[in-house]
């Protein structure tokens, strides 16, 4: 049976297109870190705009955790195409180093889970909210395998499914859950930075009802429904704490203050 392969959306315009670039870029995020023991954690919530601007931000989280063979990745679905809660189960997606494989016995425990779920390309067809993440993965990992879920509804019974089928899969296979969201846009770097600071701690009381309030109100996170149901997943397999790991914004690469994107790099743990 011929395989079916996701072709990359953004290389060459969020993360490089030369295998050689890419991969040394991605491990120069990685190791910007200070060296220590990786931790074992449930999940990460990392950012996912253009690696100029956010690679650094999600090399401080992946530089510092166990990557293990299986991932459940959770993104915002910029488009709108497709299916609100997609899972693609196409055989991988591909990148200018290979092909990343797409777990699909883990697509299966997923799906036998979920209600709501639906199998479906078309929504991860042009996403970049997971693609980008992806190389961060393979570079900690080569045997990594990956189920990607797009996320295209805040629906309090959708992202209640989402999280129970997240918790129950992850837990039967080890799984780390990575939720994909970059935080305030396009308002200027003093505003942004105080609202993202009052996002930051509601995320660390992991509660995902106030969460969506400030997603609802402020705008707070453009992959609030990612976050908050992975948060709800890591709650119900025991965790404990939701730790920040590196703040930025775009202003800080730029030198422009006058609008910026806000970028958190997070990890869950028991």
């Amino acid at each position: 049976m011929k395989q079916t392969i996701r072709p990359p959306a953004v290389a060459g315009t969020f993360y490089p297109n030369d295998k050689t670039t890419l991969l040394n870029e991605v491990q120069g995020y990685l190791h910007a870190v200070t060296e220590g023991e990786f931790e074992a954690v449930m999940a990460a919530i990392v950012p996912h705009a253009g690696w100029y601007y956010s690679g650094h931000v999600a090399g401080a989280v992946f530089g510092t955790i166990t990557v293990p063979d299986r991932v459940i990745i959770i993104g915002p679905n910029h488009r709108g195409m497709g299916a609100p809660v997609a899972l693609d189960t196409t055989d991988g997606w591909l990148f200018p180093f290979g092909v990343v494989p797409v777990d699909r016995e883990l697509c299966s425990l997923l799906l036998e889970h979920s209600a709501m779920m639906e199998p479906d390309a078309v929504a991860h067809a042009f996403e970049h909210s997971l693609e980008v993440i992806v190389p961060f993965l393979y570079a900690r990992n080569q045997k990594v395998r990956f189920a990607p879920i797009c996320l295209g509804t805040h629906d309090g019974d959708s992202l209640k499914d989402l999280a129970q089928a997240v918790a129950k899969a992850a837990k039967a296979t080890g799984a780390l859950i990575v939720a994909s969201t970059d935080m305030t846009h396009y308002l200027p770097d003093t505003v942004t930075r105080k609202l993202d600071t009052a996002t930051i701690e509601v995320m660390e009381t992991m509660d995902g009802k106030k969460l969506m309030d400030r997603v609802k109100h402020e705008g707070a996170l453009c992959g609030g429904g990612a976050v908050a149901a992975v948060m709800a997943a890591c709650k119900a397999n025991g965790a404990k704490e939701l730790k920040l790991v590196k703040y930025a914004t775009s202003g800080d690469i730029e030198g422009k203050r006058d609008s910026v994107v806000g970028y958190g790099g997070f990890t869950i743990a028991a």
